[in-house]
């Protein structure tokens, strides 16, 4: 109760501190039936601002800092800084021709120098970045032949390409802020200047961040002037807050309050759903005792995907998994679910010397809907075969420190985690089931090392044929959900949010970025 009475009290401070709805004030869209200023309340807060380092999600970058090319609200390529791009005969020379009307927020104008001071910064591996390592395993330069025109040249064909470029890490930067912040950039509101449609004017991390419209951006003035996201990290409290008018938006509801909502139980609020490119799993540490292939097997056949996706997850819609990725990713292929066979799983433990059982340590955490129920579901199941499950429910912070970590580092056999998350198979997988050289699970985060995987994943990514490249990671898929498996994948996610009835326009698309260009709220 405590924490409840905390974040509405927060809530409610916010409101009286911007003065929520622009009463006072005509709104930016000219049309006094509209809010000013919306409150937004969300799971977690960014634990970055830059690019090259962001591991949140995809709601607010995209807001911010624009790309060469972008995912629009369909899910498909579209451009974004570039107006025309095309691809050289040998397969290996990208041009892009920029717009010459963008600014960044602080007025300068972006031209190529500030795009090939981006890509030199995520592409220096002497210096390196997050998501480095992903580029540089097929950039081979940025140039700039003039002030709008930007060349890339991969090592060898990319069938990626476009869904890499399109991704949130290559936010283009102001080159002088490169300079001035260096590894800093990113922390505080002072040190981002983008050219997206939003500028972030305040930010307290864990507590809000404050966002004012980009009047001079190129796609055109902001419909609503300012949105405020308040973190409120107890479902049951963003649900209260939209049910009682404190928030007009609030991100990732409980299937509980999904199916009030829907029901028609609340007045003045409705329910955003639609599917993501994303899925829970139970991702294995492959660098302790779950290096053993059998035991990984036995796991996996020892979880009842089917009741625990129908117990947790149908009243939001959500289905169970049937591959590594999304049917809306393109290249998608469908493998059928793994049965609850308790038996073979048993058979499995015997093999590896386990008849006995074993006790293995699960981590997980609240920032996935349903992710504690979940773990426990799963303990309960695997108890059937012999498994003691011992789990440990951490916050975010705990979390996000587990990454970039050596494995004596890593204390957990087993943790929940998101996977998916790319418009592309490809990028998808190669992103974290490739072999991560340098023995830290920065993108790989549980160690899997499987060579014939290896194998097909660079296959992959060098062959441009949607058909054969379709074909190649079918294969990969393949042994990474069954043969050697990498975890339990669980349940394909929805994109859920709470609304006002009052609010309009809203829409996010697979990759869960809202289009905060066009929506609004009535008073």
């Amino acid at each position: 109760m405590n924490k409840l009475l905390k974040s509405l009290g927060a809530v409610m401070l916010a409101l009286s501190l911007t003065a929520c709805g622009g009463n006072d004030t005509p709104s930016d869209n000219n049309d006094s039936e509209y809010k000013d200023t919306i409150l937004w309340g969300i799971s977690n807060d960014q634990d970055s601002l830059d690019p090259a380092t962001n591991v949140s999600n995809n709601v607010v970058l995209p807001q911010i800092y624009s790309t060469l090319i972008k995912i629009d609200q369909n899910g498909a390529i579209a451009p974004d800084l570039a107006t025309e791009w095309s691809v050289g005969e040998d397969g290996l020379t990208w041009t892009f021709n920029l717009r010459e009307d963008v600014k960044f927020q602080n007025g300068k104008q972006l031209t190529s120098a500030d795009v090939v001071a981006t890509f030199d910064r995520l592409l220096n591996e002497d210096d390196p970045y997050r998501y480095t390592s992903e580029y540089t395993s097929f950039v081979e330069s940025v140039t700039a032949p003039d002030e709008y025109t930007v060349v890339v040249k991969t090592k060898t064909p990319y069938g990626a390409f476009k869904a890499k470029m399109a991704s949130v890490a290559t936010g283009i930067l102001d080159s002088d802020y490169i300079e001035q912040y260096g590894h800093d950039l990113g922390k505080t509101p002072e040190s981002v200047n983008g050219s997206g449609p939003y500028k972030v004017t305040d930010w307290s991390m864990g507590e809000q961040m404050v966002f004012e419209a980009f009047d001079d951006y190129f796609g055109g003035k902001p419909k609503t002037k300012n949105i405020i996201m308040q973190v409120i990290p107890e479902q049951n409290s963003r649900a209260i807050a939209v049910e009682t008018g404190q928030m007009d938006i609030v991100s990732g509801l409980a299937p509980d309050d999904v199916v009030r909502f829907n029901n028609g139980e609340v007045d003045g609020v409705t329910v955003s759903m639609n599917a993501s490119n994303g899925m829970h799993l139970f991702q294995f540490n492959c660098a302790g005792v779950l290096q053993d292939v059998k035991l990984r097997q036995a796991i996996s056949y020892g979880i009842d995907r089917q009741t625990i996706v129908d117990t947790l997850y149908a009243a939001i819609g959500e289905t169970p998994a049937l591959a590594p990725v999304t049917p809306n990713v393109v290249g998608y292929s469908e493998l059928g679910m793994i049965e609850y066979d308790p038996e073979r799983a048993k058979e499995l433990l015997k093999e590896a010397g386990y008849e006995d059982g074993l006790t293995i340590n699960v981590m997980t955490t609240a920032v996935y809907n349903k992710g504690i129920e979940m773990a426990e579901i799963i303990s309960e199941q695997l108890k059937q075969i012999g498994i003691t499950v011992n789990i440990e429910t951490v916050e975010k912070a705990v979390f996000t420190a587990s990454w970039g970590v050596t494995p004596d580092q890593f204390k957990w056999d087993m943790f929940i985690m998101g996977a998916g998350g790319s418009s592309d198979v490809g990028n998808a997988l190669t992103r974290v089931w490739h072999t991560e050289e340098g023995g830290k699970n920065v993108n790989n985060y549980g160690w899997y090392s499987n060579k014939e995987v290896d194998a097909l994943l660079d296959e992959g990514a060098v062959t441009t044929d949607p058909e054969a490249r379709k074909e190649i990671y079918k294969k990969a898929m393949q042994i990474i959900w069954e043969d050697d498996p990498v975890g339990v994948f669980m349940n394909y996610r929805n994109n859920i949010y709470g609304l006002s009835t009052k609010v309009e326009g809203f829409h996010v698309n697979p990759g869960n970025t809202p289009d905060m260009m066009n929506f609004t709220c009535k008073k």
